[in-house]
């Protein structure tokens, strides 16, 4: 058999054998619109409602392999590189109400548990320490100048798909940082007298916090 003529059937075959079409997704193909639902990445702060300049916020989490949702769901996962952003903002007005600015140059960013991460994204990146099944982080935020700030944590580990053996391939699993309710200092919004807060000069209809949210805090800093 000519060589060449060898060669191309080799390459048919491997186009159209089953076995080697791992790279398509069949099921999804047929979706016309996708639903989703949340992983909770569960984040606590400590200390984060009497801050002077100078005090540590403490950054706490702890995720597990067993990975529960929103809708109520559980799936397993083993993740291996987890990581997270948090990000600063100040609270200020610019006239016209409250709004926010980048304030990463405010903090000092502190790792006790896991590692710091280059990223191209703003803000602050880490990489969570692995003791299977868990893994861990535990970071701080040195305060440098007086003010409201937000903060907010933001999970990069992207999507879950195929994990929950009842759900349709149609189904997208993002995961989401929860900070709980009692540490967020929500009361912050009543004096702010609005519900959501936009970058200033931002002209984007997505705000970066909005009330019901659950992956921010609120710290107020003192002199």
């Amino acid at each position: 058999m000519n060589r060449s003529f060898f060669y191309l059937v080799l390459i048919a075959v491997v186009l159209v054998a089953p076995g080697f079409q791992c790279g398509t997704r069949p099921p999804y193909e047929n979706c016309n619109q996708y639903t989703t639902d949340t992983a909770i990445f569960n984040v606590s702060v400590a200390n984060q409602t009497n801050i002077a300049v100078m005090d540590t916020i403490q950054i706490q989490s702890i995720i597990s392999d067993t990975i529960q949702t929103t809708s109520g769901n559980q799936f397993q996962y083993e993740q291996n590189l987890l990581s997270c952003n948090i990000q600063a903002y100040k609270v200020v007005n610019n006239g016209n109400g409250p709004v926010l600015n980048y304030a990463n140059n405010e903090f000092n960013p502190l790792v006790f548990t896991g590692l710091m991460q280059n990223t191209p994204s703003i803000g602050f990146g880490y990489i969570y320490n692995r003791f299977a099944p868990f893994n861990e982080l535990r970071a701080g935020l040195v305060a440098g100048r007086p003010g409201l700030f937000l903060i907010t944590t933001g999970a990069n580990n992207g999507y879950y798909e195929n994990y929950i053996p009842s759900y349709s391939p149609c189904v997208q699993i993002k995961s989401m940082n929860f900070v709980p309710i009692a540490q967020q200092n929500t009361n912050i919004w009543d004096s702010l007298g609005t519900t959501s807060l936009m970058l200033a000069g931002n002209y984007s209809p997505e705000p970066i916090a909005n009330k019901s949210n659950r992956n921010y805090f609120f710290v107020r800093v003192r002199p």
